[in-house]
């Protein structure tokens, strides 16, 4: 018998209660596959939930002990006469379970240990009256989980989240496919959403769906021959299968200043480009630098802002 187990018993047989549990604590450490310590722990505390764990643990690891089957079975008779005897407490009837007659020790069938040492540390702490009972461990059974029902604001934000990637995949589906779609020009406030291909190759001022020629010229041009007039303050202007670098072309005001764009591109070599801000009524023309060393001068296409006042 381990020293801390026969320092425990022979404190509880003096009646010194907290000095045998202290031992026999360290004897649950030392011995967790060792029945008789179960069952000395439940003959000396006062708790019967606490009592019935012990000596459950004693039979799972001894079902034939003797001292722990006679507890039991007092502990069962116990719960059924509870309500009469509800001033008793187990500690002062030990007999039933009294640990092992001097003259015979039954026989303890010994078993692998399986329990971690989380779980004899907890068991431990619940004999010293700081823990709390340990739920029983029953056979897991294979079944259908129910889903969890949602809330009012759960469904409503989970049809938020379909909508918008609905709208993210048809927004990626028509620049993969480019096609256009109706709403898009509302939501953004720009003509790009409506930009179809080009009639033929060349540059155009898009407006109102209608795509107006805009002339090529080798230098600043003489005349208003191939120069539309735009209506919009903020006017697209479309390449479309031309030799234009979007990022060496400049838009030049007819003062010389120059304006700052943006540009996207498209499919079949298609170039959308805008002013990054409103224009003033006036000259404008795209220029394209020839690339060095050429002599050649630039290429220029031109048109005009002339925007609707209202009463006019």
């Amino acid at each position: 018998m381990a020293f801390s187990l026969q320092q425990g018993i022979n404190a509880a047989k003096a009646g010194r209660t907290q000095e045998a549990l202290r031992f026999l604590k360290d004897a649950i450490i030392e011995e967790p596959q060792n029945a008789d310590v179960w069952v000395w722990v439940a003959a000396i505390i006062d708790d019967l939930d606490k009592q019935e764990i012990f000596l459950e643990k004693a039979l799972e690891i001894d079902p034939n002990n003797i001292p722990a089957q006679r507890g039991m079975a007092y502990l069962k008779k116990r719960k059924r006469d509870e309500a009469n005897v509800n001033s008793d407490h187990l500690s002062d009837h030990t007999h039933p379970i009294s640990p092992f007659p001097p003259s015979r020790q039954a026989t303890r069938q010994t078993l692998t240990s399986t329990w971690p040492q989380s779980s004899v540390e907890t068991l431990a702490s619940i004999a010293t009256g700081d823990g709390t009972r340990p739920e029983k461990k029953t056979p897991q059974r294979k079944t259908l989980q129910r889903l969890p029902k949602l809330t009012p604001f759960e469904i409503s934000m989970l049809g938020v989240v379909v909508v918008v990637f609905c709208f993210i995949g048809l927004l990626v589906a028509s620049a993969l496919f480019d096609f256009q779609l109706p709403f898009l020009k509302a939501l953004t406030g720009s003509d790009a959403a409506r930009v179809t291909e080009p009639p033929y190759p060349g540059a155009f001022l898009f407006e109102d769906n209608v795509y107006q020629d805009i002339q090529q010229h080798v230098g600043l041009p003489s005349q208003d021959i191939g120069i539309p007039v735009s209506i919009n303050a903020n006017p697209m202007i479309i390449f479309f299968q031309s030799q234009v670098d979007p990022e060496r072309i400049q838009l030049i005001y007819e003062t010389g200043d120059y304006i700052s764009i943006t540009f996207s591109t498209k499919k079949n070599d298609t170039i959308l480009i805008q002013p990054a801000a409103s224009l003033e009524p006036g000259l404008y023309c795209l220029q394209q630098p020839q690339p060095a060393p050429s002599s050649e001068p630039p290429s220029f296409w031109c048109f005009r802002v002339k925007p609707v006042i209202l009463g006019e």
